[in-house]
């Protein structure tokens, strides 16, 4: 999921803030709240400050305190509280005094009518949606350093730019995210009758799927959802039989479904798996759809879950068949100016340019040989039998068309509108009949025929012409491979470090929980395979420690220097931990992420520097166990956490 570059400056600064250069209210407004709300893409002429009364006879004090108002226009005849947006209000640094300051901004951004109002000392920021007819709703409640988290910040930066606010109707009452509408319904729950009345409005459940398109409706939520063709984009529709949100349509698009629903499937809503939910209480969950956001009954989000695993499953489905089918997996996707594809190699200008020369020597409107394959479109060079296109190649060139550092040009499988087009208007199911080296070229081949075919060819043809010899030539050549053996064919255990890692690295950022259904295999067949550990294995004190990090409720604090002697503890005390975990994990519902990280370096570690005796059943159930959850991780560190 890319983040847009508003955003990503957005965090840049957020990040670099340091708080404690602040030693006065000034402060709090030069270095806080001016850079936070031009980051926030507000113009400056939008921005206005007003001294506050604070004394009961209505009268400014000597030093009054000083109110900022952002405005939808930078005209100063039309910055009223028609145009007004955001009231914000400093304190004095280090001072928690927030509540005058809440009540004070609560008063004033009602005079001035704006949608929301900020208090903040600098490091505490708490902002507040006023709604109409009712008390104030607490959006955001943080400091400074849980702002520098990237989701915190993306989210801080959505519900707060200028774009976005300025485009709020104040004229109309905010109830979509305010709980007192749920108290109705619970009420009218109550009553037969009216039950009657209210089921009336449900859904009919029902699935149907024709081509791209895909409908799931459930008792209180129906989703319509344009599923991604090739790598294209999809996007979906939302809606809620609930008499309160009825006429609501939620549109997501394809970066909201990726960033939002796929984590989590098939989990229950109060497991704290999902990435848009959160838990009020035992019957209410606040969901984020897209910029929106939703207070749900139990049921409703229980039908939501259901809707968003039964269009996101498949919506999955495709985008992982896809690049199987195109053997995609193993190369870096890369999207610049218009064009979209994946790196294969990289050569050296001089080898690049003979491959255009050639190209355009052998464009199958000049000839019938066996090499007349090629057909120049812009930077582009097409590959093709005809009128059946086997695959698009180009450099990667970065904005001003200048060439990528080192003079070294990326060679790209191009995802082409031409050759995607072909792919989808066939049928669904048989596209993928069309890939092979007859047809639509995969990646790997691509990068294979280049490599074994074309280069040498072009090379050979001109090896009289080029300043540079054959040897030169194919020595500049960097070939991007990796070296590790596929998981199935793993015989030494050294060989699973690499998938291990890949494991932990997306452990590392995933900030849900985790279905304990993925890690029970996992956990049980690798405390197995290193149960035959040599006792000698260096770095136990790093192996307890990490497993002594699961039970700590605080995983920042120190070691308990006197709860145990660490000099006594031996690896049969860890592995006595690690089946301890197996148990537990065996009984749960969902696991914290942080806890399967910890096991997951503590394997790592076992294995790299342990000297194990296992057998080959143990080894096998362990890359058994290893091969769905590194498909997991490799599928969201590359569409769900690209940018991590």
């Amino acid at each position: 999921m890319t983040i847009p570059e508003s955003i990503k400056k957005f965090i840049t600064w957020i990040q670099g803030f340091d708080h404690r250069i602040l030693r006065n209210e000034n402060d709090v407004k030069e270095k806080l709240i001016l850079p936070m709300f031009y980051y926030l893409c507000y113009p400056d002429k939008c921005h206005r400050e007003y001294p506050l009364k604070t004394s009961k006879s209505g009268k400014y004090s000597k030093n009054p305190e000083i109110a900022h108002i952002y405005y939808t226009t930078d005209n100063i005849e039309q910055q009223n509280t028609d145009t007004s947006l955001i009231f914000i209000e400093a304190i004095e640094p280090y001072k928690n005094k927030f509540y005058d300051a809440i009540e004070q901004a609560k008063f004033y951004s009602i005079h001035f009518n704006s949608l929301f109002f900020i208090v903040t000392n600098g490091y505490q920021i708490k902002v507040f949606n006023r709604l109409r007819y009712h008390k104030q709703e607490s959006i955001f409640d943080i400091n400074i350093d849980i702002l520098k988290n990237i989701d915190i910040a993306s989210n801080f930066y959505n519900q707060l730019n200028f774009d976005f606010v300025k485009n709020i109707d104040k004229n109309t009452p905010s109830i979509l995210t305010y709980t007192k509408y749920n108290l109705i319904e619970r009420f009218i729950r109550r009553y037969p009758d009216l039950q009657d009345v209210l089921e009336q409005c449900d859904f009919e459940p029902s699935t149907t799927r024709e081509g791209y398109r895909l409908i799931v409706v459930k008792t209180k939520v129906a989703i319509a959802c344009n599923l991604p063709k090739a790598f294209g984009e999809g996007n979906c529709e939302i809606e809620f039989s609930s008499i309160i949100f009825r006429g609501l349509k939620i549109y997501l698009n394809h970066q909201e479904i990726l960033g939002q629903f796929m984590t989590g499937l098939h989990t229950q809503p109060d497991w704290g798996c999902r990435r848009f939910s959160k838990q009020l209480d035992k019957n209410t969950f606040e969901v984020y759809l897209g910029q929106t956001t939703l207070i749900l009954s139990e049921l409703e989000a229980v039908d939501l879950c259901l809707c968003i695993d039964g269009v996101c499953q498949e919506y999955k489905n495709l985008i992982i068949e896809f690049e199987n089918t195109l053997e995609t997996w193993n190369f870096e996707f890369v999207k610049f100016s218009e064009n979209r594809g994946f790196i294969l190699f990289s050569v050296k200008q001089e080898l690049w340019e003979l491959m255009q020369q050639f190209a355009d020597e052998f464009d199958y409107t000049k000839g019938k040989s066996e090499w007349h394959l090629f057909h120049r479109e812009y930077i582009s060079i097409r590959v093709s039998r005809g009128i059946r296109d086997h695959t698009f190649i180009l450099p990667k060139i970065d904005r001003d068309l200048s060439l990528l550092p080192n003079n070294q040009i990326n060679i790209i499988y191009e995802l082409n509108d031409v050759n995607l087009q072909s792919i989808e208007t066939r049928k669904l199911t048989l596209w993928q009949q069309d890939i092979g080296v007859l047809g639509t070229w995969t990646a790997r081949y691509t990068k294979q025929w280049l490599l074994e075919k074309y280069i040498p060819k072009v090379i050979n043809y001109y090896s009289g012409k080029s300043q540079l010899s054959e040897t030169e030539l194919l020595a500049k050549i960097t070939n991007y491979t990796s070296d590790r053996a596929l998981i199935k064919e793993i015989d030494h255990l050294r060989d699973l470090v690499p998938y291990l890692r890949d494991i932990q690295s997306w452990l590392h950022i995933y900030v849900e929980n985790i279905p304990a259904s993925f890690l029970k295999p996992y956990y049980q067949a690798y405390t197995n395979l290193v149960r035959n550990t040599d006792s000698s294995i260096i770095g136990i004190d790093y192996i307890i420690g990490n497993l002594h990090r699961i039970e700590w409720k605080n995983t920042q604090e120190e070691i308990p220097h006197n709860s145990r002697d660490w000099k006594n503890l031996t690896f049969k005390y860890a592995m006595d931990y690690l089946d301890q975990q197996v148990a537990r994990i065996n009984n749960c519902k969902y696991e914290n992420s942080l806890k399967a990280d910890l096991i997951t370096r503590t394997f790592i570690w076992i294995i790299q520097n342990g000297k194990i005796s296992f057998s080959q059943a143990q080894l096998n159930a362990a890359k058994q166990a290893l091969l769905p959850l590194w498909e997991q991780s490799r599928f969201e560190m590359r569409h769900v956490y690209p940018n991590r």
